[in-house]
């Protein structure tokens, strides 16, 4: 199992650049309070204009956060918004309840049917997940226009008024505009404290490469109710704050709402901080600002919102953003600087352990599988890896190598027989939970976040070995011990890269990268995490020579350390050299499990798979 997670006092240079950002944020802070301020003591014409802008910009971060960092496009966040309207303005004006208190309540109340929406949506995902949270928004419509008794129809009900500031605090100006501001500050450090956590590569790989977050440890399901769920109380909250604004009624909350925000996403910037509130910005204040002929009005904000989506998919936030790194972009490195890296990388390897060669570590019994209703894909399957040893699995295509691998790591569950690992029955186990068992996998083709770079993919290696990653997130770069732990993360990562030979393109995107540095940083966010076991789905597929000579070399190091690893490979030449063990799969079956000079010169495995 990986060593305890350490951490050492943080370098000077980075003790600089978190100064230098510190300052950066304390500036941006006081103009912040200082526009504040202003509002607060201006018009009620300007101050309406504003307060309408920064509600939906709270409403557009709700949205983002599920959109731009899990993928789920969300139609629902009008239904959210109109609940915590409605609760906030009938309980207030008929009950005479606190309004503070009515916060703490709609936060909870939208929290709880956002997961519960989260979990039942969940089972789909894409369109139909659109669709399902679309449905729930139109329903909320509904009731809101046929319960005319209680939420006054299509008319609406007046708002509450929000409460004055005590006598000793009304040279402060308006107390609604404080309000309001510093919720649309509070979602903001909320977002931008995740977005420099790890918490968020962890996000970014259930969005793009789900399997690879699981087999890092995380509960991916989980994770997306509990965001989901944060993202309705975020929604709820601006419903809030919006009902002290005037007139509440059903078509302030119906589906074309909802639309609109996930407009104002896209204009501004999908996955960026700020650019949701920017894209509400435009899209609230657009009929303000251009005063002209209504029909004409919605034709040019159409026409202009068709024009922002297409042309300029990344927003208006990230087209600037990527001005900004192709300004300090960095040469990238030789193609071949990886395999040259190789000695350095291996001088800095761990001491070599003492496996216990006697001892099973992986075990399957009877695996039966198939998928649907056609032809079972693996029959009886029986397979023992001991500890420390390289263990090969070869066959024809379709021989259900890669399915047993996937039954091995809990991305499948066998409909009959057992899989244990150190002893341990694991086969109803999800992979998360395996691998806190020390099993650890790569995938055929590289599932990494194209976005981000080398390192920080790397880092998701490390989620299920840094305590309370989760829990911090929202507070991470406001806690010492996060800004500890996040830098001995990166340095754990920088070394598993240098390990694999791939440390010197450990900045750049993956989306940069070639197919050669992808599998060894995906084979380095394995090794970061100190496993005992490692399953590899066709490890050399893609690769030169030269990488494959360099990828053996890797593999071979990491079995002087104790490490235990089954290879599914068709290049033999590679896979056989390395492995103690080999095991033949034929049409769902173990034909044989020998050396691999028993297999090579085994009669039947010649014929069926080496085609002599």
């Amino acid at each position: 199992m990986a060593p305890a997670f350490d951490t050492q006092p943080v370098a000077a240079p980075r003790l600089r650049v978190g100064r230098w950002r510190a300052a950066g944020l304390a500036a941006v802070l006081i103009v912040y309070l200082a526009a504040t301020a202003y509002i607060a003591h201006t018009d009620l014409g300007l101050q309406s204009l504003v307060l309408v802008a920064a509600v939906f910009g709270i409403l557009a971060i709700s949205l983002d956060l599920v959109a731009g960092m899990l993928g789920l496009y969300s139609l629902g966040q009008g239904g959210f918004f109109g609940i915590g309207a409605y609760a906030t303005t009938i309980l207030a004006n008929d009950y005479g309840w606190n309004v503070f208190g009515l916060l703490v309540l709609v936060l909870a109340a939208t929290a709880l049917i956002g997961m519960a929406v989260g979990a039942m949506s969940l089972r789909v995902s894409g369109l139909y997940f659109a669709i399902t949270t679309f449905i729930f928004t139109l329903v909320l419509t509904v009731l809101a226009t046929d319960m005319v008794t209680v939420t006054g129809g299509l008319q609406g009900l007046l708002g509450p008024a929000f409460p004055d500031f005590p006598a000793s605090l009304e040279w402060l100006g308006t107390p609604l505009v404080w309000c309001i501001m510093l919720a649309l500050l509070a979602c903001l450090g909320l977002v931008w404290n995740i977005r420099h956590s790890p918490l968020y590569p962890i996000l970014l790989s259930i969005r793009d490469a789900e399997p690879f977050a699981e087999a890092a440890g995380a509960r991916t399901a989980a994770i997306k109710v509990g965001v989901f769920g944060v993202s309705a109380a975020m929604a709820g909250g601006a419903g809030w704050l919006f009902s002290f604004l005037g007139v509440v009624s059903p078509s302030q909350f119906d589906w074309s709402v909802s639309l609109n925000v996930l407009v104002m996403v896209l204009i501004g910037g999908i996955n960026t901080s700020i650019g949701p509130v920017v894209g509400a910005m435009f899209v609230s204040m657009f009929p303000n600002v251009v005063n002209i002929n209504p029909w004409l009005q919605e034709i040019v904000y159409g026409a202009l919102s068709i024009l922002a989506i297409t042309r300029l998919p990344d927003g208006v936030v990230g087209i600037a953003r990527r001005a900004l790194a192709r300004r300090a972009g960095e040469i990238a490195p030789a193609a071949d600087a990886a395999a040259e890296a190789l000695p350095a990388a291996l001088d800095t390897a761990a001491s070599p352990a003492s496996p216990k060669d006697s001892e099973v570590i992986v075990e399957c019994r009877g695996i039966e599988f198939g998928y649907g209703l056609g032809p079972k894909v693996l029959r009886n399957v029986d397979l023992a890896v001991r500890r420390g040893h390289i263990h090969g699995l070869i066959g024809p295509n379709g021989s259900g190598k890669s399915t047993l691998a996937n039954v091995i790591s809990g991305g499948l569950t066998p409909h009959a027989g057992e899989v244990l690992l150190k002893g341990t029955r694991v086969d109803g186990l999800p992979a998360s939970s395996r691998s806190r068992l020390g099993l650890r996998r790569t995938f055929q083709a590289a599932q990494l976040v194209k976005e981000l770079t080398p390192t920080q993919n790397v880092m998701v290696g490390l989620f299920d070995r840094v305590p309370r990653i989760i829990g911090r997130a929202p507070f991470w770069p406001m806690l010492a011990s996060g800004r500890r732990d996040l830098a001995a993360m990166q340095r754990r990562a920088g070394e598993a890269l240098s390990l694999v030979g791939a440390g010197d393109w450990a900045v750049r995107q993956v989306a940069d990268v070639p197919h050669g540095i992808e599998q060894l940083t995906q084979l380095a966010s394995v090794c970061v995490a100190g496993p005992d076991i490692i399953v590899l789905d066709e490890p050399a597929t893609g690769l030169s020579a030269k990488e494959v000579r360099h990828l053996a070399a890797i593999l071979a190091n990491l079995k002087t350390q104790g490490v235990t690893m089954i290879i599914i490979e068709h290049q033999t030449r590679f896979l056989f050299p390395l492995c103690d063990r080999v095991t033949v799969l034929n049409a769902g079956e173990v034909i044989l499990t020998g050396s691999a000079d028993e297999v090579r010169a085994d009669p039947v495995v010649r014929q069926v798979y080496l085609g002599e």
